[in-house]
């Protein structure tokens, strides 16, 4: 592998991974949780009082219904930042025809930029309350799946990551689901106030989030893993299409419209939300090295896609679910395996269906 910083950057983190998550519609949904402790409930009241087990669920309400206020920008990152596609599959969700979609949003994104962008400002709050964005939806854990939390990988192992994250489609339930099932929930509020478990620090754990807020993320890193596709396939004719407006840069050599695509990313990839980690030394085995923290999973995404640019890694498509993934030995046809499997899924599914179609 190419020689450069990002290679040589270590990270100890782990992921919580659970057996079931599922959209939750408002916030009721918390009573049901027996927080502090997962013991069968006809026991529960004499290990703890319901007013502790109260604060926890008044915890995550508060911090659940401040999440989409606090996330700064939210209108215009996403008018500006996503692909039309995901944008599209917003306005289906809501049963909105797609131009009225866009005009609420626009709307919406021009009273953001009018206000101080202050939660104790009256005006701005208000707006993001009543915001027709601010979807009273979460996504999290199941109750049930809280009684067993022991399932962990490493984020060393999650080669493809960055490549499964940008699978994700807006208001997808079911692939969401599915990655969170192997890689655990890409973002959300990370706090173990409670759980039965404690948070060293390094392991990351989401046990809920704001659908908006996730649905912002996945629209806008769909839209950066785009321009890699193109850079990395070198799709010069896509690269055009959505460069320029007219005719006149038909002049530009392959390589000139290559360069300028990479020049653009580099761009998209600037914004400080994307890169949010931390920096720490380890002392190895006599040597200082340097160490790296992320806070979410597309903070990681974000990291491995720079470090993919960097050492111009080579991507295919895989033979069965079409999505490119990043090529490790010459013969590979598939999307490489995911955490805690030796095999990859997507060439069992493919030889799975083979056999249906033999008999």
């Amino acid at each position: 592998m190419k020689k450069n910083f990002l290679n040589d950057l270590h990270f100890k983190q782990e992921v919580y991974v659970l057996e079931d998550y599922q959209p939750f519609e408002g916030l009721d949904f918390l009573e049901k949780y027996h927080f502090n402790s997962f013991l069968p409930p006809s026991r529960l009241d004499s290990y703890l009082p319901l007013s502790n087990r109260q604060t926890s669920a008044n915890f995550w309400k508060k911090n659940l219904e401040e999440e989409f206020i606090l996330d700064e920008n939210f209108h215009r990152d996403l008018l500006y930042h996503a692909l039309e596609t995901s944008l599209e599959n917003w306005a289906n969700y809501k049963q909105i025809p797609t131009k009225e979609f866009m005009a609420i949003l626009k709307k919406q994104q021009e009273i953001e930029n009018n206000s101080n962008q202050m939660i104790e400002d009256e005006g701005y709050y208000k707006m993001k309350v009543n915001s027709p964005f601010n979807e009273q939806l979460f996504f999290g854990v199941t109750p049930e799946a809280m009684e067993n939390i022991e399932k962990t990988y490493s984020l060393q192992d999650a080669h493809s990551l960055y490549t499964e994250l940008a699978k994700l489609e807006v208001f997808d339930f079911r692939s969401l689901y599915r990655f969170s099932k192997h890689f655990g929930m890409p973002y959300g509020i990370m706090d173990d106030n409670g759980f039965d478990l404690y948070l060293d620090g390094d392991t990351l754990f989401f046990p809920f989030c704001s659908i908006a807020v996730l649905n912002k993320k996945i629209a806008i890193y769909k839209r950066d893993f785009e321009w890699f596709k193109i850079i990395q396939t070198k799709n010069v004719s896509k690269i055009r299409s959505l460069l320029y407006n007219t005719d006149a840069q038909d002049n530009l050599s392959d390589d000139d419209v290559i360069d300028q695509a990479k020049e653009h990313i580099t761009s998209l990839l600037s914004r400080l939300d994307a890169f949010n980690v931390s920096m720490y030394v380890d002392y190895q085995d006599g040597s200082f090295v340097p160490g790296v923290w992320f806070s979410d999973l597309f903070n990681f995404a974000y990291f491995q896609l720079a470090k993919a640019l960097s050492n111009n890694i080579e991507v295919r498509e895989c033979d069965y679910c079409g999505h490119i993934f990043e090529v490790t030995h010459k013969r590979q046809r598939f999307c490489p395996p995911l955490p805690n499997r030796k095999r990859s899924s997507c060439e069992m599914a493919y030889n799975n269906r083979l056999k249906k179609e033999k008999k």
